[in-house]
């Protein structure tokens, strides 16, 4: 089968390739991939700068965000046949530990993550446990159930803050995860929401207008915080989304909140200047939000059913597995909103 590939680590090094096709584990299941979207994980791994926990051992097919059609079902298997569209999950959790029995997969500490540890869907076939897929409602194309995994982590934002109609919201970062958190802000009834960008996300901020966002602001020109203040009567927003994970970006998203306002980090900032102390008089709420678990994937599919938050307004190239590294390097470079590959 076709494949886009790690070869070997350090920069670039990705690749087409054939590669032999997957055969199912007892527990697992084969999809043909439809659709499979390129993440800012994938990128981290084509720059070689990934620092997560597992280690990523080359040669491996990248990819983690992928819909399809299940080919072959492992013996062991209940629930799915050949021939069920599906929705994948990245995470599978160790299904022993504290997090995976309380349904927080997404906090193992010994999880195995689709293209990261095992092969992933930047291939025309992948072998998956089923407990990964989910069932695809007639109405949902493969072009938006290839985004359940990042939808599932704009739900557990969602699940975990209190979004009131009427708020007021700003997101930071005009990527994939901030784009979807504004159509998201938009179904939970978010009067006003401002999306700030930076030097280089000029055609993101025209697609965060196009899907909700109401004013968009670009920081490198003018002064973030005082916009979102100015745009809310001076208060500041309501609600505050870090999606861009960059250090001015955590920094700027503490200063738009206003007063008990509340601030999601879903970035991967590894550091920030933050003021302890203006947090504390302002009564912030900051949560921190990584992965999404099966219930945020039901939410996630749900969404997609009703049309409230849709990825195909935000994938600007859809590219053949023949093209290797192009969609990552449209990532890493900002050209791009969203690159679905289509196996």
């Amino acid at each position: 089968m076709k494949a886009i590939v790690k070869t070997a680590p350090g920069p670039g090094n990705v690749e087409s390739q054939i590669v032999p096709d997957p055969t199912p584990n007892p527990d697992q299941l084969v999809v043909a991939v439809k659709a499979t979207g390129v993440c800012g994980t994938d990128v981290l791994l084509y720059d070689w700068t990934y620092k997560g926990r597992s280690p990523v051992v080359p040669p491996i097919v990248l990819g983690h965000e992928g819909a399809g059609e299940v080919v072959a079902v492992g013996s062991a298997v209940m629930g799915f046949r050949v021939g069920d569209r599906v929705g994948l999950e990245a995470l599978i959790g160790c299904g022993r530990c504290y997090y995976c029995e309380l349904g927080l997969t997404y906090l193992c500490r010994d999880w195995a993550h689709l293209g990261i540890s095992f092969d992933g869907t930047f291939a025309e076939y992948v072998a998956i446990p089923a407990s990964a897929a989910h069932h695809l409602p007639d109405s949902v194309p493969y072009i938006e159930a290839a985004f359940l995994e990042p939808i599932a982590i704009i739900a557990q934002t969602l699940d975990r803050l209190k979004v009131q109609p009427g708020d007021t919201a700003a997101v930071v970062g005009p990527g994939p995860l901030g784009l979807f958190h504004i159509q998201a802000l938009r179904a939970a009834g978010a009067a006003k929401i401002i999306a700030v960008g930076q030097v280089g996300d000029e055609a993101r901020l025209k697609v965060a207008k196009s899907v909700g966002a109401d004013l968009v602001v670009n920081r490198t020109e003018a002064n973030a915080v005082e916009f979102v203040r100015e745009a809310t009567g001076g208060l500041g927003a309501d609600v505050v989304i870090e999606a861009g994970g960059t250090p001015q970006g955590v920094s700027d998203a503490i200063g738009m909140a206003r007063g008990n306002g509340q601030v999601a980090l879903v970035g991967f900032a590894r550091e920030s200047n933050i003021e302890p102390l203006g947090v504390v008089r302002n009564a912030l709420t900051i949560v921190g939000i990584v992965g999404g678990g099966s219930s945020h994937a039901n939410r996630a599919l749900r969404w997609m059913e009703s049309g409230q938050v849709r990825a195909e307004p935000i994938v600007t190239h859809r590219l053949s597995l023949d093209s290797g590294d192009q969609g990552l390097r449209l990532m890493r470079d900002r050209v791009a909103a969203k690159v679905l590959y289509e196996p």
